[in-house]
């Protein structure tokens, strides 16, 4: 939960800056404000600048739908709504936005590059050039086809009532979907959604599309950062802190901690007798058990089957008993191969069935570890050195046991 917690940050950060920059609104001047007009135009075209760079097609799909859709209002927008065809093109874009953005949410990340995309592509203009020769051969025709779109009954908003409910039904959707399926929340298409959604529905506030979709596209520069970041210093696999993490930790860390090196013992038997894909589930449990550690540590993948545990503030002798108690812990685990296929789609069922699982045949696997700390080197490479020593004797001691320096 306090993930889903930290993922939502960035959505809140938008929402609170775009309503700080509506309050601020009578204080901006005439440069100001024709900035802020040509503003969505920059961050949503450098979302979909980074989206190319980064090959992800979802963020691309998302940035260049509020791209389009403001140029869009800039362009058909800036007349009353109650002539033609603004009118008509407001129920347009009220429809198509919650539309295109929930099929983003549904439709994997392939990749801009993949043919199944640019089919989508392809589509989505043929479709966007049949619209507009039907308006250039009869400009009442979406009038005539949907007469209620204009009516403005919706929650008392601008907005009318099926396009409400459809960016209503798309926002849980985006939040609900990545969690079921396993996956780590993303807040970039439904914070489009929201922002969309607000501009719909108060279309008639002075300035409100430009702040919104600015603020769209603010979002999805930063999640697509946020996401660089996580694949310089997160591990893939186990999704824990890399060693480059743990060298940028140490350097804040001050001149008082603790290091336990911890490998896991007979590792190459398990790839051997079970596959790599058991061995890759086998580091994956090890690292979600070590993350967990007491006393404060924090739990990083060195390389291969090693991981390093590090402690703020604490001595070798501190951390002993915390790290004796996750040894016993991983030594009793019972791990079953997952059958990718057959995985219960809900984590609770999975791991009540993992625990009540006792049956011969189950994985289990141990540890070995060597713990030093600041005291026993001037420099981390010396205290990683030291903890590196206590393992390797932990290793020849029998395995299954913690050294320290």
């Amino acid at each position: 939960m306090s993930q889903v917690l930290i993922r939502l940050l960035p959505l809140l950060f938008c929402l609170l800056l775009a309503l700080l920059t509506y309050w601020q609104l009578p204080t901006l001047k005439g440069p100001q404000l024709s900035l802020l007009e040509q503003l969505p135009f920059i961050v949503c075209g450098l979302a979909a600048f980074m989206a190319i760079l980064a090959n992800r097609s979802k963020d691309l799909g998302a940035a260049a739908t509020m791209l389009i859709s403001f140029w869009i209002i800039n362009q058909f927008l800036q007349e009353p709504l109650g002539t033609e065809p603004a009118g008509q093109v407001f129920g347009i874009i009220s429809l198509c936005l919650p539309v295109l953005l929930m099929l983003f949410i549904i439709l994997p990340d392939t990749g801009w590059r993949h043919p199944a995309f640019l089919v989508l592509v392809a589509f989505i203009s043929i479709f966007a050039l049949i619209v507009i020769s039907l308006f250039q051969w009869q400009p009442l025709w979406f009038a005539q086809l949907m007469p209620n779109m204009g009516e403005s009954d919706f929650l008392g908003l601008r907005i009318s009532p099926t396009p409400g409910l459809l960016f209503l039904i798309a926002l849980p959707m985006g939040v609900a979907l990545p969690l079921l399926q396993h996956e780590q929340l993303d807040t970039s298409l439904p914070g489009c959604i929201l922002f969309g959604f607000i501009t719909m529905g108060w279309f008639e506030l002075a300035h409100i599309s430009a702040i919104m979709f600015s603020a769209a596209g603010l979002l999805l520069i930063i999640n697509q950062t946020h996401s660089l970041l996580n694949m310089v210093y997160r591990d893939e696999l186990t999704q824990i802190p890399n060693r480059r993490a743990l060298m940028r930790d140490v350097r804040s860390m001050g001149s008082h901690y603790a290091l336990a090196m911890a490998d896991v013992d007979h590792f190459k038997k398990v790839n051997d007798n079970y596959g790599h894909d058991v061995g890759d589930q086998v580091l994956k449990a090890v690292a979600a058990k070590l993350r967990r550690v007491a006393g404060g540590g924090k739990a990083y993948r060195f390389g291969g089957e090693e991981f390093c545990l590090l402690f703020r503030g604490r001595k070798s002798e501190q951390v002993l008993d915390f790290l004796e108690e996750l040894r016993r812990e991983i030594a009793n685990y019972d791990m079953t191969a997952r059958d990718k296929k057959n995985r219960p789609r809900i984590q609770k069922s999975g791991e009540k069935k993992r625990g009540a699982s006792r049956r011969e045949g189950n994985i289990r696997v141990t540890i070995s570890m060597g713990v030093a700390d600041s005291e026993d080197a001037l420099h981390f490479e010396g205290v990683l050195k030291a903890a590196d020593s206590a393992l390797y004797r932990a290793k020849d001691g029998g395995r299954n046991q913690i050294q320290c320096c």
